[in-house]
């Protein structure tokens, strides 16, 4: 999509996703994040969790990989920021994900080739009913030519 084809109120939903063990461990060692919460089922419940979670890094990942997949993203220069992040729910190996992406925001930009677009974001944890986290995400979007 264009910045031309976002509308506010356009809502984007992806299909769903399996979050695996093998996921998180890859996730955990290319980026050197050993929080044993992450990688031993024993120390997460010994902490009050039912098994290891997945980083919260990781799940974001997923949700806007997710996205990508709509075609909403097809035309995307960069991911300006995010905002008014919030986990709200662990996610663990085996949870479903997917993501939910609502336009509430498009404005013109300095550059004539281009348009901002505000979306709210929200990667549902299929598996526990539950959101993983919410956030405001501003992307940087090519114009038509």
């Amino acid at each position: 999509m264009f910045f031309e084809d976002f509308e506010v109120g356009r809502e984007f939903v992806s299909r769903e996703r399996v979050v695996t063990p093998s996921d998180i461990d890859l996730f955990a060692t290319w980026t050197w994040a050993a929080n044993p919460l992450f990688l031993s089922d024993g120390f997460a419940k010994d902490r009050g969790f039912p098994q290891r979670i997945a980083p919260g890094a990781l799940v974001i990942a997923f949700a806007i990989g997710l996205l990508y997949q709509t075609g909403a993203f097809d035309n995307i220069v960069a991911l300006a920021s995010i905002d008014k992040m919030s986990f709200r729910s662990p996610t663990h190996p085996g949870d479903v994900i997917k993501a939910v992406a609502r336009v509430v925001e498009k404005r013109e930009s300095r550059s004539p080739d281009r348009g901002v677009v505000k979306l709210d974001v929200t990667c549902q944890n299929v598996t526990r009913g539950t959101p993983a986290f919410t956030a405001e995400m501003l992307f940087v979007v090519f114009r038509k030519t």
